[in-house]
């Protein structure tokens, strides 16, 4: 299904137009206010709807191109709560095809430039859907998703002639800025133990080789190395070392048409994929994501003056996850449960004192030695001594714990599925 915006492009008078003094200073003033004014504080927690987490203050440079894509839905802000990307320059006369990738989500325009006119797209709209509208006004356009405004889930467009505005992938590199928080416990499958920041150097080589199934997260759960950069055209060898892993993506530049590998496979096997588009590759393992095995290829130089590797800030060592946190806390229960139950049923094992008897010839003298304490007679206990309450609360513990377990092996463990939020 797809929603058409009719707007006429005038991008061949536009490119024209650029050359000139003029336009140069109108795109110079645009650009400028986006970078200094930080969109008005648009992706700050002060603004409506709050902070967007997956905005790391990189405004991605599409300048020039006739058609650039925005996901609708994309992962970020706890969920598939975020357009991606959440900032974008633009030149004006490009049409811009917003794709729905989840579900329930809409655009609602909260400012534009003076004359623009663009609506939006109001209807609450599902995966697969698309709409698409040519930018022709310069100037910053924001917008917002309605049910998930709360959430953070905001975006701007920044419509300008000039060359860029500079917090970009300039320089002719690719710059990688964090990821989007990738490698962090924030997005999709936590934190992943074996990145530490660095994204290895392999630009140059003709071959890469990639480990699936390394030593990582916990066990043999991760991508060795985990963030590497490679030239355009390098052939990347993925070789399995450990078994039951595979390759789906996550996300990659537009156009690039990278499949991954899908199907599940096992030590000694290997694939390889020849990365021409430049641009930042995420993937991951589908029956081990929950533990953390994912990672990303970047394919281009890195921008001028970036100083090296470079790589993003994230975790390092892995964050607890709410899975691990239920986990952990259904096996304290099951520790505990007796201990509650005791106190409920009000059982109370009193200590009996003993007092020392002596013999009436021994009472006069204050000698000999005391009698043995007489035994107790043993009590049966019957039917009606017993807590049917007590009981069966200590029953429905238990198989509230079994439930639990059998929960997380299934569903977390083997399925490597998360909590879905719907809506």
């Amino acid at each position: 299904m797809i929603g058409k915006d009719t707007s006429v492009s005038r991008r061949g008078l536009l490119r024209a137009a650029a050359g000139s003094a003029t336009a140069v200073a109108a795109g110079t003033a645009a650009t400028g206010a986006a970078t200094a004014q930080e969109y008005g504080g648009w992706f700050t927690s002060n603004a409506r709807g709050g902070a967007v987490d997956n905005y790391d203050g990189t405004t991605v440079d599409r300048t020039g191109q006739d058609q650039v894509t925005i996901q609708v839905g994309s992962q970020g802000n706890g969920g598939s709560f975020a357009y991606g990307p959440p900032a974008v320059e633009i030149s004006p006369g490009t049409e811009v095809v917003f794709e729905w990738v989840s579900n329930t989500h809409n655009i609602l325009v909260e400012s534009q430039p003076d004359g623009a006119g663009w609506e939006g797209y109001e209807a609450i709209e599902n995966q697969g859907f698309s709409y698409t509208h040519t930018f022709e006004t310069e100037g910053i356009y924001k917008y917002y998703c309605e049910p998930h405004l709360s959430l953070g889930m905001k975006a701007a467009i920044v419509v300008s002639s000039g060359s860029g505005s500079g917090g970009g992938e300039s320089g002719g590199g690719v710059a990688v800025g964090n990821y989007d928080g990738w490698f962090t416990s924030d997005a999709s499958g936590g934190a992943v133990s074996n990145y530490d920041g660095t994204t290895v150097d392999r630009t140059g080589q003709d071959e890469v080789t990639i480990q699936v199934g390394s030593q990582g997260n916990g066990g043999s759960f991760a991508y060795g190395p985990a963030a590497v950069r490679v030239s355009p055209g390098t052939t990347v060898n993925f070789e399995w070392v450990s078994n039951t892993h595979n390759i789906l993506v996550e996300s990659q530049p537009d156009g690039a048409g990278w499949e991954g590998y899908e199907a599940i496979e096992n030590q000694g096997f290997s694939y390889s994929h020849t990365f021409e588009t430049q641009g930042i590759y995420k993937y991951y393992c589908e029956p081990h994501l929950s533990l953390g095995m994912k990672a990303a290829v970047v394919v281009g130089p890195a921008p001028s003056g970036a100083g090296g590797d470079g790589g993003p800030t994230g975790t390092v060592g892995g964050g607890i996850s709410l899975w691990e946190v239920l986990f952990s806390g259904t096996i304290l229960l099951g520790m505990l449960a007796p201990i509650i139950a005791s106190f409920y049923r009000g059982e109370d094992a009193g200590e009996v004192e003993y007092e020392p008897s002596f013999g009436e010839d021994d009472e006069e003298t204050g000698t000999g030695t005391p009698e043995a304490p007489p035994e107790e007679p043993v009590a049966e206990i019957g039917h009606d001594d017993y807590d049917p309450v007590g009981t069966a609360s200590l029953i429905v513990v238990y198989f509230l714990i079994l439930l639990g377990l059998w929960v997380f092996i299934y569903f977390v463990e083997f399925l490597g599925n998360g909590p879905t939020v719907i809506g």
